[in-house]
């Protein structure tokens, strides 16, 4: 083999060596350093014998207030589109947006000459068919008198029963044609009626006290009715002195939330104000698209302040909890399905299981496990600290003032 080859093959061992070996004595000698090993006295203490110091707390026992926290939208506890039921041309306008109306009020008056012509119409035949029924009900008077003479003249032998079968046939037809009149004036009279009563939609009026909130025609402009195809209502009008406050309550609060539960009401226009109400009524079933479950509360709205389609902040409060056990959020140690967290007893970390109720991300409600009221709950550097650490408890934080 070439003595160059074997002497570059030498050095690259020798190298390798040397840096193995300084590679040895870092590692040997920070093992040391941490281990705390002395030369001097030949004693040794470790770090991990030494108490780690850590902030604890006690649990702290008072009432627990449950809210939620939403949106919300303030609506007209009543609103309706009003339509015309028939066509015709606009010929009064009694009313304008924000205009305040009171049931029964005249909004705005329609023109329909056709149909005024057609009941007319109407009526000249409903005459006609009743002076019709006067006729046949004589002619089947008549019909009564000579069949009855004919019945005692049979009786007499003076005709013949032929004779007397023709007139009691006569007397049937009569009646039948009394019949037939009487009914053809019922017809006429069900038409009479019908464009009456279109003739009433003419005139639009208030179906309850409220203010008009949207107008969409003017004087003289024609409209057709909704049932021919018009899907532009005439007036929007909204009951505003008492408002509905809806909310969309999540499907994980739905068994806390019942009619009577209270709720607080912020919003812009109350000016810092809150109003206090109860949820007056629920759907009961949740929505299967969003998984909430509505609900309303009534508001009154007499002064005014309110606007509908306003936007509101909803506090509803929950549930109310007398002498809950809480502690700190940050003290909860999560492994897996394990919870626990870690107290000081007697300088020595241990676990402890827990089961937690209402978290609020400050406060956790515990409601069972082996947590005692007395216990110190580490709160810092608990992801630091095993359970068998030394510990030092340095500070307590006093929750009761809370």
């Amino acid at each position: 083999m070439n003595k160059g080859i074997i002497t570059k093959i030498s050095v690259t061992l020798i190298v390798i060596v040397l840096v193995v070996i300084g590679v040895v004595s870092i590692a040997v000698s920070g093992r040391s350093g941490r281990l705390g090993i002395s030369d001097t006295d030949g004693s040794s203490q470790t770090v991990a014998n030494q108490p780690v110091p850590v902030v604890v707390t006690q649990p702290a026992r008072r009432q627990l207030s449950r809210d939620l926290h939403i949106p919300a939208t303030l609506r007209a506890y009543e609103k309706a589109d009003l339509y015309a039921k028939i066509s015709g041309y606009i010929t009064q306008i009694n009313v304008d947006i924000g205009s305040r109306v009171r049931k029964g009020d005249v909004l705005l008056k329609i023109a329909a000459p056709e149909v005024n012509d057609e009941l007319r119409q109407c009526e000249a035949i409903l005459e006609a068919k009743q002076a019709g029924v006067q006729a046949m009900a004589a002619a089947h008077k008549l019909k009564k008198i000579t069949t009855d003479r004919k019945e005692q003249l049979a009786q007499e032998e003076a005709i013949s029963p032929q004779e007397l079968d023709e007139a009691r046939g006569h007397l049937a037809e009569a009646k039948a044609n009394v019949k037939v009149a009487e009914s053809e004036v019922a017809v006429a009279k069900a038409n009479v009626a019908r464009l009456e009563t279109l003739l009433n939609y003419t005139t639009i009026t208030a179906p309850f006290d409220g203010v008009i909130t949207a107008r969409n025609f003017d004087h003289g402009a024609f409209v057709r009715s909704a049932a021919e195809g018009e899907s532009l209502p005439l007036f929007t009008l909204a009951m505003a002195n008492r408002i509905r406050l809806v909310m969309e309550i999540p499907g994980s609060d739905v068994p806390l939330v019942r009619v009577g539960t209270k709720v607080e009401i912020h919003a812009k226009c109350l000016e810092g104000d809150v109003l206090k109400a109860a949820i007056t009524r629920t759907a009961v079933a949740l929505n299967p698209s969003t998984r909430t479950m509505r609900a309303e509360a009534d508001i009154d709205n007499t002064s005014g302040r309110i606007s509908p389609g306003m936007y509101a902040r909803v506090t509803v409060k929950l549930e109310v909890k007398e002498n809950a056990l809480l502690i700190p959020s940050k003290a909860i140690r999560v492994r897996g399905r394990d919870i626990s967290v870690l107290v000081s007893r007697d300088g020595i970390a241990r676990s402890c299981s827990v089961e937690t109720g209402y978290d609020d991300g400050i406060w956790v409600e515990i409601v069972g496990g082996q947590l005692k009221d007395n216990d110190l709950i580490i709160t810092s550097a608990s992801s630091l600290v095993a359970p068998g650490t030394p510990v030092k408890p340095v500070s307590n934080m006093d929750l009761t003032a809370l």
